[in-house]
């Protein structure tokens, strides 16, 4: 060999050993672009660090992918390459208030430390995101005169690492000076959940010129309690007496307002209630709805619910009757006609307002084995009393209304006269076919829902005092029959229903309320997204994602004033579908022509029971996981169809958000979409003794 070729065959040998040196990783980073296809495992620079996908997307301005940690992983070791970085920096420590003024806490802390580097710090105050900082201090503003706060610190990286939450420090607002103005008294003072020992009170928030902070709550003249909200719970009461309670509001300069309006009770009977399931829930509520159509198509009757695996059985629905009718002709509902009234006597005379059965046939008159003439209750409703007699810890509730039968809630709900109609007529149907309470499905106060649905800007103020008028005839018969009744709602998940009624004292007057987090997409939205999101999916194009999921629905409800305790979560046991959506991203988040063209009852809506027969992983179905919005998806590239659901991997996230934000149970919509029993199963276990 010639000294030219040893010198050739040297450099080609450096070249492949520092070649081999070089992770293929760094070779094959190309810079981050908008408007660019990225698939899970690619990798990209950008600022001078490389980073993996996470999640498949198409790329825009303003998601680069410091920016966006939900679609992108940086990878430690700079724009060298290497592996992800999975490492949390420190816990802040030395948390502490510096300074505070009348509506401001500065807090300050030492550094967190990390194996790439901190980018930021979050405070929470409670459990509350109060604000985010870059550096080691922050003020918290807004806040009242005169009042505690707990605060938390988390660090967190470029990553998307966060750290666990800093030791709590507690932090007081400074009393306003002068102050000698006292708060407005309580008003609506309303009485739930009372049992042989102890009463829930709930009452509307006083206005103060600086600040309410608490409200002392008083048993005759005897002070039973302080609080920093709206409600609270009287322990320690004598079974089968009658108590009188009055509620004062107070500010930081020791202001305190007249009594509120009393309010008295009679605690339950040692026993916990008479007949028919009078004790009342405790722990989680798992409620399902059962649909009274499910009698016919679907063959699905009450005697097939399993009640072990629920506690709550809401039968949807019962009607509201006006001029003499009920039902909606609105030929843009999906059961455009109207039937003559009859209350739970057969009186066909009686005045607007009264809640009557929706289907007679399914809800009192077909006959089941066992039945004979003179049964005084067929149908769905005496199968109801018979699964109660089997399953003492049962609760059975009927709805009212619905998306079809929401016409008329408006009308209701603006006249003392028709709102006192309502309610009393909700007592006498409850005692008459054994119910244990009522539902309202108003779908929808403000903004109406159904074209020809009667609507009002007051029916924010108005739903307020339907509530209030139904909880009055409840606690008065309960109190007579040694019982609680039960008072809830379904509530649509979207901000505008939020900001369309009072939330905060709505749920006052109520045991629960039922949150339909689901629906969030469908095929009205010109391209594929999530049913039912968990968390919010920043590669989502859909109009509003930040609003649509159920963290955030579940955020604004707490915000809104309603009690953890009292918020239920709603699961769907049902998908939805697209048609002619592009061969892309397994068809999620792409353009699609309408409606899917196959369905288990009717095109687009698919039970579960059906995905699980007919259409996971079968029939040229694939199935997806969107890890950000913690929910499956399917595809099927013959004719692009796209089905979004809820399945054993989603709800058991589902159940573990219940759990981590202390929220009173589950709701799902409907129990025959789940014939096989499978999500039940996992919603039971992990929310039932």
């Amino acid at each position: 060999m010639n000294r030219s070729r040893k010198r050739m065959f040297a450099l080609v040998l450096t070249f492949l050993l520092v070649f081999a040196m070089v992770p293929i990783t760094s070779l094959a980073a190309t810079a981050w672009a908008p408007n660019t296809s990225y698939h899970v495992g690619d990798i990209v620079s950008y600022g001078g660090s490389d980073y993996s996908c996470i999640q498949s997307h198409t790329s825009l301005t303003g998601w680069e992918p410091p920016n966006v940690p939900a679609l992108w992983q940086k990878l430690s070791g700079g724009g060298g390459g290497g592996t992800p970085d999975t490492q949390a920096p420190s816990v802040p420590s030395n948390v502490h208030v510096t300074s505070v003024t009348t509506t401001s806490i500065s807090l300050s802390w030492n550094a967190s430390t990390d194996n790439v580097g901190v980018t930021g710090y979050d405070v929470y105050r409670g459990t509350a995101l109060a604000g985010s900082a870059s550096g080691t201090s922050f003020t918290v503003t807004g806040l009242t005169a005169g009042t505690s706060y707990s605060f938390t610190v988390k660090a967190k990286d470029a990553a998307g690492n966060v750290s666990a939450a800093s030791a709590a420090v507690t932090g007081t607002t400074s009393a306003a000076a002068g102050d000698t103005q006292p708060p407005s008294s309580p008003a609506n003072v309303n009485s739930s959940s009372v049992t042989s020992s102890s009463v829930t009170l709930s009452w509307s928030a006083s206005t103060d010129n600086v600040g309410v902070t608490g409200y002392d709550l008083y048993r005759g003249t005897a002070l039973a309690g302080t609080t920093s909200g709206t409600s609270f719970t009287v322990t320690g009461l004598t079974a089968n007496t009658t108590y009188t309670f009055t509620v004062k509001a107070k500010d930081a300069a020791g202001n305190v307002s007249a009594a509120s309006s009393a309010v008295t009770i009679t605690t339950l009977t040692g026993s916990g209630g008479g007949g028919g399931g009078g004790g009342t829930l405790t722990g989680n509520k798992v409620v399902t709805y059962y649909p009274e159509w499910a009698v016919y198509g679907r063959g699905f009757k009450v005697p097939d619910i399993d009640a072990t695996k629920v506690n709550v059985i809401n039968y949807a629905f019962a009607d509201i009757c006006w001029n003499g009718v009920h039902g909606n002709p609105d030929p843009t509902g999906p059961n455009p006609q109207t039937w003559a009234c009859a209350d739970e006597t057969g009186n066909i005379s009686v005045p607007n307002g009264t809640i009557v059965q929706g289907d007679t046939w399914a809800d009192t008159g077909m006959s089941y084995t066992g039945d004979t003439w003179d049964t005084p209750i067929k149908g769905s409703f005496n199968q109801l009393v018979k699964l109660k007699q089997a399953n003492p810890n049962l609760k059975t509730i009927i709805s009212v209304g619905g998306w079809t039968w929401s016409n008329r809630f408006s009308d209701v709900a603006s006249d003392p006269a028709t709102r006192t109609t309502f309610a009393k007529s909700a007592v006498a149907f409850i005692k008459k076919y054994q119910f244990d309470g009522v539902d309202l499905d108003w779908e929808y106060p403000v903004s109406g829902g159904l074209a020809g649905n009667s609507y009002r800007t007051a029916d924010k103020q108005n739903y307020v005092l339907l509530l209030q008028a139904i909880r009055a005839e409840l606690d008065t018969a309960g109190a007579a029959d040694g019982k609680h009744y039960y008072l809830t709602i379904a509530a649509g998940a979207g901000p505008s229903y939020v900001s369309n009624t009072q939330l905060g004292n709505m749920a006052a007057s109520l045991d629960w309320i039922n949150l339909m987090s689901y629906d969030y997409h469908g095929s009205w939205d010109a391209k594929s997204g999530q049913n039912a999101p968990l968390y919010y999916d920043p590669a989502d194009p859909n109009p509003d994602p930040t609003n649509f999921n159920v963290d955030k629905s579940v955020t604004s409800f707490l915000n809104a004033g309603v009690p953890a305790s009292k918020l239920i979560l709603g699961l769907p046991y049902y998908g939805r579908g697209w048609s002619g959506c592009a061969n892309a991203n397994g068809g999620q988040y792409q353009t699609c022509t309408g409606v899917s063209q196959t369905g288990t009852w009717e095109k687009g809506s698919y039970d579960f029971n059906d995905l699980q027969a007919n259409y996971i992983n079968k029939n040229g179905y694939t199935r997806y996981w969107n890890s950000v919005t913690k929910t499956p998806y399917l595809y099927n590239p013959s004719g692009g169809t796209y089905i979004s659901y809820d399945d054993e991997q989603s709800i058991q996230a589902k159940i573990d958000y219940i759990k981590s934000k202390g929220l009173g149970g589950a709701m799902s919509w409907e129990v025959s979409g789940d014939r096989n029993k499978t999500l039940q199963t996992i919603v039971k276990q992990g929310l039932l003794p």
